[in-house]
């Protein structure tokens, strides 16, 4: 095999140490003026063969590329270095208080502190009042008016769609459940609509601008209340809680949908952290007193222990998915992930399309279909009613039926004609009507929650089993769905010899309270397991036998390799918090105006090149390069920070001395 000398130089530039690597023959005579001010900064230089093994602890890389790159006028551009360090701490910004909002798919809420007092947590606990309700939550339902502007939100939303007529209510537009259309979808960007209950859409970023816009006002209010001033809106630092098991495009699409609402005056401010919903979870649990979890008092539960070493799971079971994180407090009190968090869309509303099948089993499909189409406030009200009786602990459940439903007849068959049929078919008396109520008997509301909790058991026993949980004695079980006695009850009994089941007094809001805590200190979490291999699309000079022949292209003379997959992280790698993969990059023509850099990913640990079966792009950046001045000795500076909850990019042109930061773009891929 051919082998290529690489020189190291270690110098600094701006007050920052920086590792170059580069062909010294390719190096010296293709970019002179850059060799020679890489020469001068430089401290220390050694030689090194292309082919030795990557140095696991420095994270620096032993081979020189060229960039897969592409320009308004020109294709690539040169790889002159590349190093990656740990960057585990950070700066703590001036913010003086930190706001989190947890948007669920069926409930929502806020909660914040002041950088004075930390741990002092306040949360709206008012949710409701005018309806006669005193709720942590309020419904994650929308509705606006016939011209798209916004009406109410949350539990006003709900009444006064409920208290439209018919006609009013068709010309409104009403949502809920709305947060479900950003999980797994692959084709996710700003374009995309959402459909309401009446048949209509809205783009899909304003439903959540305009929810969001509510919540930061409802809580600024809060937060002036409670100091006697209205805060600087500079102060405040915001949280936005995500699952942990979405897409970096749904995070992104998050972030444009905080700046559109108002919180952030640009989609990449860091005056905005996402902060992953179990892993919020587990900041909040860890350090919650025994006292605060279900059964203490009734002294069935031992005093929890949480030491350095200790491993646990985490099981955030909201309303649209379940999410599950494993970690280990480390001797400096943070966390380290001990495997990427899983899951899946197995949540609460799982049992509402169940009981939504259920109603098309007793009245039939037409019937429904009817119904929703002429009374739809009528049929989210039925729908809502089933929401809040599920989370009840009684084991049976008494549905009310909306005035219209009761009354409502499909093909000359009305309401307890249907019932009556269906109870005949089964041979059962496990539904019934009684009073304006549909009547669930323990038995029939067991099959509802079934295969929600089945999926949830399987999914735990698999976790369980993996040699890392093998000194694994708890979970904590959050969320929404968390308070269901018939959830934890199920996870007691499958697995309550092998580990302690802990469901704190206030399960729903763990997330939103560690969203706070989280907010203070994004570094609490030191150590994540990355989810896939990431990398982004290079060349290299070819090298016969090695690279693929129908990947050799020619430029100034010299052969390369496109469709190289040069990675800067491996799936299952641990990876530590903001650390940063750096590489520079030179243009391949004179008058270059810019590059687009692309970004790629796979779950296979090893990739080589773009093209690859299971390799999809998923994002890219554009670093514009405005002063042609140096031709193809300029020089371009690419930074990766990863190990976060989201992957933030740095470009550096060093002849305009322009600066681009921003996340990637993954919307747009």
């Amino acid at each position: 095999m051919k082998q290529f000398e690489l020189i190291i130089h270690v110098g600094y530039y701006d007050g920052i140490k920086y590792t170059f690597v580069y062909m010294d023959v390719n190096m010296i005579l293709y970019r002179p003026s850059l060799y020679l001010t890489i020469t001068q900064m430089a401290e220390t230089s050694v030689t090194i063969r292309k082919d030795s093994p990557r140095k696991k602890k420095s994270h620096s890389s032993m081979s020189a590329s060229f960039s897969e790159c592409q320009s308004p006028a020109s294709d690539a551009g040169m790889t002159m270095a590349s190093s990656r360090i740990d960057n585990d701490g950070e700066e703590a910004a001036d913010y003086q208080i930190v706001a989190a909002i947890d948007f669920g798919t069926t409930f929502s809420g806020y909660a914040y502190s002041f950088a004075s007092n930390k741990q002092a947590i306040h949360v709206n606990k008012n949710w409701g009042q005018t309806q006669g309700f005193l709720l942590h939550k309020t419904p994650t339902c929308l509705l606006l008016k016939s011209d798209g502007q916004f009406e109410a939100f949350g539990f006003e939303a709900v009444s006064k769609y409920n208290e439209l007529c018919e006609d009013e209510a068709c010309s409104y537009y009403y949502f809920d459940r709305f947060k479900m259309k950003l999980y797994n979808n692959k084709e996710l960007s700003t374009d995309i609509t959402i459909t309401d209950a009446n048949g209509k859409s809205q783009p899909a970023v304003d439903v959540f601008a305009h929810s969001l816009t509510f919540m930061k006002k409802h809580l600024l209010r809060a937060i002036g209340a409670h100091l006697g001033y209205d805060p600087h809106p500079d102060t405040v630092r915001w949280v936005l809680t995500v699952p942990a098991i979405w897409d970096e495009n749904a995070k992104q699409f998050m972030r444009e949908a905080a700046h559109k609402g108002g919180l952030i005056d640009k989609p990449n401010s860091e005056q905005l952290v996402i902060a992953l919903e179990p892993e919020a979870a587990s900041l909040h649990c860890r350090n919650l007193p025994a006292t605060d979890f279900v059964g203490y008092k009734d002294s069935t539960l031992s005093k929890p222990s949480f030491e350095p070493g200790t491993k646990y799971l985490v099981v955030d079971a909201g309303g649209g998915t379940i999410d599950c994180v494993a970690h280990k407090i480390r001797k400096d009190g943070r966390i380290r992930e001990l495997f990427r968090a899983t899951g899946g869309a197995w949540g609460g509303t799982i049992i509402d399309k169940q009981f939504q099948s259920l109603l098309e089993s007793i009245f039939g499909v037409e019937f429904i279909a009817a119904f929703m189409k002429e009374y739809p406030k009528d049929f989210v009200e039925l729908l809502q009613d089933f929401e809040i009786k599920k989370r009840g602990e009684c084991d049976s459940i008494r549905v009310s039926l909306p005035y219209n439903f009761c009354n409502y007849k499909h093909n000359g068959v009305s309401v307890q004609q249907a019932i009556k049929r269906f109870s005949s078919e089964q041979g059962s008396s496990d539904i019934k009507f009684s009073s304006g109520k549909l009547v669930l008997s323990s038995t029939q509301v067991n099959i509802l929650f079934k295969d929600a909790l089945d999926q949830i058991n399987d999914h735990v026993q698999t976790l369980l089993h993996k040699p890392k949980c093998k000194d694994l004695h708890n979970i904590f079980l959050v969320g929404g769905f968390a308070e269901s006695q018939r959830l934890q009850s199920s996870l007691r009994e499958k697995f309550g010899e092998r580990v302690t089941i802990l469901v704190p007094e206030e399960a729903s809001l763990s997330v939103v309270k560690g969203a706070v805590a989280f907010g203070h200190d994004p570094s609490a979490i030191c150590q994540r397991i990355c989810r896939f291999t990431y990398g982004v699309g290079s060349y290299l000079p070819f090298e016969e036998g090695v690279h693929r022949d129908d990947l050799r292209v020619n430029s100034d003379g010299m052969d390369l390799c496109k469709h190289i997959f040069q990675t800067w992280a491996e799936a299952g790698e641990v990876i530590g918090h903001n650390e940063i993969w750096r590489e520079t990059y030179t243009p391949i023509i004179n008058n270059q105006k810019g590059i687009i850099f692309e970004f790629f990913r796979s779950s296979s640990k090893k990739v080589q090149y773009t093209d690859e079966p299971g390799v999809e792009k998923c994002g890219f950046l554009v670093v514009e390069m405005p002063d042609p001045t140096g031709g193809r000795d300029r020089a371009v500076d690419l930074e990766v920070i990863f190990g976060g909850t989201e992957i933030k990019v740095v470009g550096y042109d060093h002849t305009s001395t322009t600066r681009h930061e921003t996340y990637i773009d993954f919307l747009s891929t």
